[in-house]
């Protein structure tokens, strides 16, 4: 039986791949690292291939703005090789940003999980597309923009990317002035102090012209909140966009049910083992049936292998638990993981 590859394999040497491997002693410092990390948290070879091609996506569109900030003729022609860039910077350490790997696995992850969804389920119909016919502007207005911006997050494949506005700030600035660096060094008098200020520019402008209210996570939310206010955000709401195998809204709404974030309400559901997603749904307060049906249209894919023992956990918590529970996530991050830290 042919494995199934979403979405795509590993690259080849001519699309930014690599030749094969020499053996000998000089691997060996990674080979060591390698062989003891843990199987069950590896990524796939599908996964390295769908992150490297995001990040590659993301550095060719940051570089194209540079570009186009920068005065004419300034940088040779046809020298825009993004796999190159991607490997300049790799080599200079300047794309291990956890931020940025914990963003790409996300996307990973939401694209694995939406695929092996719709594979097994029989949606209703696009929830989405019933929500722009909505009467609450509002409402239909959150959807719209949702739909559009979904849309220019799939790249001439249909396979996810990001945009720029999806950065976290502090992540956006990073990456725009390392790609501008990237680009100076392709011209010649690097010495020369002068040479590097169009390109500092460059970046800044971009970070100025950044559209964080654009960024996919603020428009998921938005229609969360929206649906909440109109009182629309329900169980069977949930449970179609769940068929339809679109977990960041599923996650972003319960996360909003519980009083939550929405990035919190992703990591309650994403890794959903140890009655991380049993507290989520018993914080939503949403009801048994719903909690059965969704451990057993998620539970697997979100490393669930008992669900008798996940349904259990569900009943045997009771509001007290459940409040007091919500009370110490709502607590700053900083404060838990100094805690943490402390042994408390």
């Amino acid at each position: 039986m042919a494995p199934d590859e979403w979405p795509i394999a590993t690259p080849p040497e001519d699309d930014g791949g690599y030749p094969a491997r020499p053996a000998g002693r000089r691997r060996l410092p990674t080979v060591r690292k390698d062989f003891f990390l843990d199987p069950r948290d590896r990524l796939t070879e599908q996964e390295r291939a769908l992150m490297t091609a995001m990040l590659v996506e993301l550095l060719e569109a940051i570089e194209e703005e540079i570009r186009a900030a920068l005065p004419s003729g300034l940088l040779p022609a046809n020298d825009d090789d993004s796999q190159q860039l991607l490997r300049d910077l790799t080599a200079a350490g300047l794309i291990d940003q956890a931020d940025l790997i914990a963003l790409l696995l996300r996307r990973a992850d939401e694209e694995r999980i939406a695929n092996a969804v719709r594979g097994r389920s029989a949606p209703r119909g696009s929830y989405l597309q019933a929500l722009i016919a909505d009467e609450n502007e509002r409402v239909s207005a959150s959807a719209m923009a949702l739909i559009l911006a979904r849309g220019r997050r799939r790249n001439r494949l249909g396979q996810p990317r990001i945009e720029f506005e999806d950065l976290p700030g502090p992540l956006a600035k990073t990456l725009a002035y390392a790609v501008a660096a990237a680009l100076r060094q392709r011209v010649g008098g690097v010495a020369s102090k002068e040479g590097h200020v169009p390109f500092g520019r460059a970046a800044a402008q971009l970070c100025d012209g950044r559209d964080a209210a654009k960024a996919i996570d603020g428009l998921t939310a938005a229609l969360v909140a929206a649906l909440k206010d109109a009182g629309r955000l329900q169980e069977q709401l949930l449970e179609n966009a769940a068929e339809e195998g679109d977990v960041p809204f599923v996650a972003y709404a319960l996360g909003e049910l519980a009083g939550l974030s929405g990035p919190a309400g992703w990591d309650y559901l994403a890794d959903g083992d140890d009655g991380r997603l049993v507290l989520l749904l018993r914080l939503a307060g949403v009801s048994r049936e719903f909690a059965a049906r969704l451990l057993a249209l998620l539970g697997d894919l979100v490393g669930i292998g008992d669900l008798g023992t996940e349904i259990a956990r569900f009943d045997a918590l009771d509001e007290a638990q459940a409040r007091s529970m919500c009370e110490w996530l709502r607590l700053d991050p900083a404060y838990r993981a100094a805690l943490r830290t402390l042994g408390a």
